[in-house]
């Protein structure tokens, strides 16, 4: 016990020093207006995105989020596969744009870096794409607690029952992501640092303890992949 929550305690600091959100969200991201998508987003969800071109772009992304796009065990960076395109497009334009704080994602999403169409490539890239390793779970002494926040409160509304989200409205899936990750943007979301949060999100995780975010994200990190699910379902 005192192993697996010493190296727990390890995992959490390093995903959190490695992407440190600034102290105060950028002015840009003041204005932003959650279901007003930025331009850029709207002419990039028209574009036709192609999956082996999306391969080849995806190579830049590579160095943090892993060739099978699963990102890092300790959370430090997310686990990309499966999620939806919408989501992708809408995060990293966002980022682009400074309405979402993420200062290691700033370099490898400005306009130097990728175009609109390799955006829409590597979207579709990734919500093809199943990563077959492990995510990081946290200690799982407290998932009684977390599937009843999930449930009760608005994490089901909008990342639903299996925690795969809702692509037309770029709700992200949570089933499977990483539980430091997890845990640090419920972090950034709860004392508005990232930026781009739903309002309806940081109202409901508004009195959320540290306890309460680590029991919740250790439950959704525990969801199956929502793709094995819905192929398991009765037809």
């Amino acid at each position: 016990m005192i192993r697996t929550g010493f190296v727990l305690t390890l995992m959490l600091l390093g995903a959190a020093q490695a992407v440190a959100a600034d102290n105060k969200a950028p002015a840009s991201a003041k204005n932003y207006q959650w279901g007003k998508p930025l331009p850029e987003q709207v002419a990039i969800m028209k574009l036709t995105g192609d999956i082996e071109r999306g391969r080849e772009a995806f190579q830049g992304c590579r160095g943090c989020h892993k060739a099978d796009a699963g990102g890092i065990l300790d959370g430090t960076y997310p686990r990309l596969s499966g999620q939806h395109a919408s989501v992708v497009i809408k995060q990293v334009t966002e980022v682009r744009a400074g309405a979402r704080v993420n200062p290691k994602m700033e370099p490898f999403s400005s306009e130097h870096a990728v175009t609109p169409q390799e955006i829409s490539d590597i979207a579709v890239f990734v919500q093809s794409v199943e990563s077959n390793r492990e995510n990081g779970k946290g200690p799982g002494t407290a998932l009684a607690r977390g599937k009843q926040l999930y449930q009760s409160g608005k994490c089901a509304s909008c990342h639903g029952e299996y925690g795969e989200g809702i692509a037309s409205k770029a709700y992200p899936v949570v089933a499977s992501q990483h539980f430091g990750y997890l845990v640090r943007e419920l972090d950034f979301i709860q004392k508005g640092t990232r930026g781009n949060s739903h309002p309806d999100m940081v109202k409901a995780i508004s009195q959320y303890t540290r306890e309460d975010m680590e029991a919740v994200a250790d439950y959704m990190s525990r969801m199956p992949d929502y793709r094995k699910v819905a192929q398991a379902r009765p037809k």
